[in-house]
């Protein structure tokens, strides 16, 4: 079973949308402010996109 992620220990959600099985909560308690902490951000994603995808693929799961 995959590792379920930690609960927000803090942040105001100030949106939530629920896209298929995965809810999405966008909180205002941190923004990218300099160029370093936006590229980590962007990397972080592309990250985590790449663990969808592959996740999927290993499923047979259309994207």
């Amino acid at each position: 079973m995959p590792n379920k992620p930690k609960p927000l220990e803090k942040g105001n959600i100030v949106e939530t949308y629920q896209i298929g099985k995965t809810t999405v909560h966008i909180c205002d308690d941190h923004v990218a402010k300099t160029q370093e902490e936006i590229e980590k951000v962007i990397d972080e994603m592309h990250t985590a996109g790449w663990k969808i995808i592959e996740s999927a693929a290993e499923k047979g799961e259309a994207i």
